[in-house]
């Protein structure tokens, strides 16, 4: 059984003091629902984040404008996946944003050899980027919503 690990992003990001958000979606490839696995802000003067799950909902989210495939894993892997996810803290340092967090996820599960090398440094490379810019980079991975 596959499952696809995705970068979810969520609104366009066109504005520089908002961002596109980044969450990983964790998904069978047979079905329109998966995990999704997110920071969400709780202070906007510290910039301070909390970890978020939302199990079971749906890919095509109201606010989510795409998703670029990062990964095919099987039961294992996902499970090991998850782990690596759930074990990075939530950005509360005051500068970091949840797309920061998205790419120190990509560095662990990288380490992890849960994903190709150069994961990481692709999306370091993208953050702050529109979704349109995201879409562009991320090619035949890339589905629009």
């Amino acid at each position: 059984m596959a499952f696809y690990l995705c970068v979810e992003a969520f609104g366009n990001g066109e504005d520089p003091n908002h961002r596109c958000h980044w969450g990983f979606l964790l998904h069978h490839s047979q079905e329109d629902f998966g995990d999704l696995y997110e920071v969400q802000l709780i202070d906007l003067k510290k910039l301070w984040y909390q970890a978020n799950c939302r199990e079971a909902t749906t890919i095509r989210d109201p606010q989510a404008v795409g998703m670029c495939k990062i990964a095919v894993l099987d039961a294992k892997s996902r499970y090991a996946a998850i782990r690596v996810i759930k074990d990075e803290p939530a950005p509360r340092d005051g500068k970091r944003r949840c797309q920061d967090w998205t790419v120190d996820v990509l560095i662990s599960l990288e380490a992890e050899e849960l994903v190709a090398s150069g994961t990481a440094e692709r999306w370091g490379r993208l953050v702050g980027m529109t979704a349109k810019e995201l879409a562009v980079d991320s090619g035949d991975n890339w589905t629009a919503f």
